[in-house]
């Protein structure tokens, strides 16, 4: 076990490290200030918990709450009420200080991961849009922490196997680090349509770090490469098992090339990144998730995304003034194809019924009939995205005392190019004798210009190991399109163009105009806060963490909904809701004892929210947890044997609730918790451990939505269990 912690603990056999290396110079800067709160989990943490992924930092950070459901694609995060199952995050997240262009990557693996620190609050000024919750920083690991050679193994129930190498080495000024993983599972739920499990998953992953350090220069290389295909989404109804009877998986590769550098000029520092990603993705879904042949959708993604950032602040303070300036550039093009495949139950239900209980009244013997008993609604689009911005923060310092001021310009541009079309051949029972031909088809440009202005001032008083903050922030989450709904457009036009090729019209038909429905605005947010940090050695004890206070309004909410007799869904914004809530973290370690705490609570209610139908205001605003907890003791025993060094014991909790799945409050998860476990022994060359998830077997639902009239779920992982054995060599 590599031991890389906040600070130097007891003798080890093992490397320890000598320095916390930052990558990103932004982090740096937001470390400086003593406003806002910061969670850190270090290597040692993430090992001994098997907090695998970045969905496991859930709980462990106050009033985080990163949902394990649907697929990889779905990496929702909500944090202090802000959140959005599609489209754009609440949160960034950085690896080796370069920013992660696409919320679609954001679900991966913790592999060789050094520390990982997450910023609560908005940090719109530092890093802009889409960081309205806060900020997730990965940092991994590299030979100047540690040289060698690291193997692990691990098997667990579901016939879930992972295995790992990574490779670290040093020459003076230049470090080489070099993994790779592979993971495979049979995975947990069954699809009683065939009777096969049908969330599996195939994972390979790769990263190449180069890193190349003197006096006056940093510069670290790093290629990050993933490939996932999985089963997913393994939606039921309640009461009842998985049953569909179309696909449904996700498949993704994604490459994420990133250099940032710091070059000391002397008086002054420059520091930046420049990045490539690329995305290439595909997700199949059955519509319906029912055993009927309704509809299902396929959707593929081919994005890159290019990015520039770059800084520039004094190396020392100018007397009791600091600060740091720079600019951001990035562009962004993505061509998605998003075809719909309607078959003969959804042609019946959602189409002709409809259409026929209409023209009824006028004919009560005629019926439209169509030649096909399927047919593909496709929808192409291109969709680009432009940013530019300029930012400034300055601090203060009198005596304890600092004042930070901030101020953010930021304009985006964006643009979708888009083409739907489908084509039918129908015959009307009263007139024609032969099916006639009917195509239908939407294409056209929209564009969206936004220029956002982020400021941030906060006040902060630094004592003999704590320090106590007040600030005030705001953070916006960008608008765009909704790319989702265009299937239920032309649907809806379909049955337009129908009833005008007869000369028929409907009162109540519905009428789409393409510009009102497929734009949806920034989310803003304003976030007041208060609060305390720790950080002090106490005779033999080491103590961090930190109690804040929080209130944030929220102004255009962006709320992920289903058309109520649709086939897709779409981002509305949901006027005005409040959040307030309290977080608190504790962390205490003494000799081999290791004690950690933190709880969020967050009431996040609707101020300002009718949809036309119902108003909502005072409800509590749906998939944001009431309350989070985690609670965890391990303890180090040195064995004093010449071949078993050390036993390690972990106990630790998450738990979460409620939760409310709908704006009307009628369906929620109550408040859950789940127990998890391990031991490892560490020996003289290898290290052994077997390890638990959800122990007592807690049934829970992670997910619940309406489609086409039918309430789903998303039931939680059942009981888990492994074994691991690694080496370091």
């Amino acid at each position: 076990m590599i031991g890389f912690l906040p600070f130097s603990g007891e003798e080890s056999d093992t490397t320890l490290l000598d320095e916390v290396v930052v990558t990103g110079v932004r982090e740096q800067i937001v470390e400086k200030s003593a406003a806002g709160q910061v969670s850190k989990v270090f290597l040692e943490r993430i090992e001994n918990e098997g907090r695998n992924a970045v969905k496991d930092l859930s709980g462990i950070v106050p009033n985080l709450y990163i949902p394990d459901y649907g697929s990889k694609m779905t990496s929702s995060i909500y944090m202090r009420g802000l959140g959005a199952r599609i489209d754009n995050p609440v949160m960034g997240i950085y690896i080796d200080g370069v920013g992660i262009a696409n919320k679609n990557a954001f679900d991966f693996e913790l592999d060789e991961v050094g520390k990982v620190e997450v910023f609560r609050g908005p940090q719109g000024t530092l890093y802009g849009k889409n960081t309205i919750g806060g900020l997730i920083s990965v940092e991994s690991m590299n030979p100047w922490v540690y040289e060698g050679t690291r193997v692990m193994v691990e098997y667990g129930n579901a016939n879930s196997l992972k295995a790992r190498v990574a490779y670290y080495k040093k020459w003076q000024n230049f470090g080489l680090s070099a993994s790779v993983r592979g993971k495979h599972s049979d995975g947990f739920f069954v699809n009683e349509y065939n009777g096969e499990k049908c969330d599996f998953i195939d994972e390979i992953a790769a990263r190449l770090r180069l890193d190349y350090r003197t006096n006056k220069t940093k510069l670290t290389n790093t290629i990050n490469y993933g490939y996932v295909k999985q089963g997913g989404f393994p939606y039921h109804l309640p009461e009842q098992g998985v049953n569909h009877n179309d696909e449904c998986g996700y498949y993704r590769h994604s490459l994420i090339e990133g250099l940032s550098y710091q070059v000391n000029l002397g008086e002054y520092n420059f520091s930046g990144s420049t990045s490539y990603q690329l995305l290439n993705d595909q997700m199949d879904m059955d519509q319906d998730f029912l055993p009927l042949s309704y509809f299902n959708m396929s959707q593929h993604q081919l994005e890159h995304f290019v990015g520039q950032e770059l800084m520039f602040r004094p190396n020392e303070a100018m007397g009791i003034w600091s600060w740091a300036t720079g600019a951001s550039l990035s562009y962004k093009n993505n061509n998605m194809t998003a075809p719909v495949h309607f078959q003969k139950d959804g042609i019946d239900e959602l189409i002709l019924k409809n259409a026929n209980a209409g023209i009824q009244t006028t004919f009560p013997e005629a019926e439209i009939r169509f030649r096909e008993d399927n047919f593909v609604i496709a929808s192409d689009f291109v969709l680009q995205n432009a940013d530019i911005a300029l930012f400034h923060t300055s601090f203060i310092d009198i005596d304890n005392w600092q004042l930070e001021l901030g101020l953010r310009f930021d304009y985006e541009h964006l643009r979708i190019d888009y083409n739907s079309e489908a084509m039918i051949h129908y015959l009307f029972t009263e007139t024609m004798s032969e099916y006639k031909p009917l195509v239908s088809k939407i294409n056209g440009i929209e564009r969206l210009d936004y220029f956002e202005v982020l400021p941030k001032v906060s006040v902060s008083y630094r004592g003999d190991g704590w320090s106590a903050y007040a600030t005030l922030s705001e953070g916006y989450k960008a608008g765009g399109f909704n790319t989702q709904l265009f299937s239920d457009i032309l649907k809806n036009k379909m049955m337009t163009d129908l009833m005008s090729d007869l000369g028929v019209y409907f009162e109540d038909a519905v009428e789409y105009e393409v510009k009102d429905v497929i734009t949806y605005k920034p989310e803003r947010c304003l976030n007041a806060e208060i609060g305390t940090k720790l950080g002090k050695n106490i005779n033999d004890w080491r103590l961090d963490g930190g109690v804040s206070l929080f209130l944030l309004e929220i102004f255009n909410q962006q709320l992920t909904v289903f058309p109520e007799k649709g086939t897709g869904r779409y981002m509305t914004n949901a006027g005005e809701s409040r959040s307030i809530g309290c977080e608190a973290s504790l962390s205490a370690r003494w000799e081999g004892l290791d004690i950690n705490a933190s709880y969020g609570l967050t009431d996040a209610r609707f101020v300002r929210y009718n949809d036309g139908r119902n108003d909502y205001a005072g409800k509590r605003v749906p998939f944001v947890p009431y309350s989070t907890l985690n609670a965890g003791v391990g303890y180090r025993i040195n064995l004093k044997h010449s071949f078993f060094n050390y036993l390690y014991l972990n106990v630790n909790t998450n738990a979460y609730g409620d939760i409310y799945w709908n704006e009307d409050n009628t369906e929620r998860q109550p408040f859950y918790a789940l127990l998890n476990a391990n031991i490892s022994l560490e020996t003289k060359y290898f290290d052994f451990e077997l390890w638990g998830k959800n122990l007592v077997g807690t049934e829970y639902d992670v997910f619940y939505f309406v489609s086409c009239g039918n309430g789903f779920l998303q039931s939680g992982k059942p009981r888990s269990f492994g074994t691991k054995i690694s080496f370091n060599l």
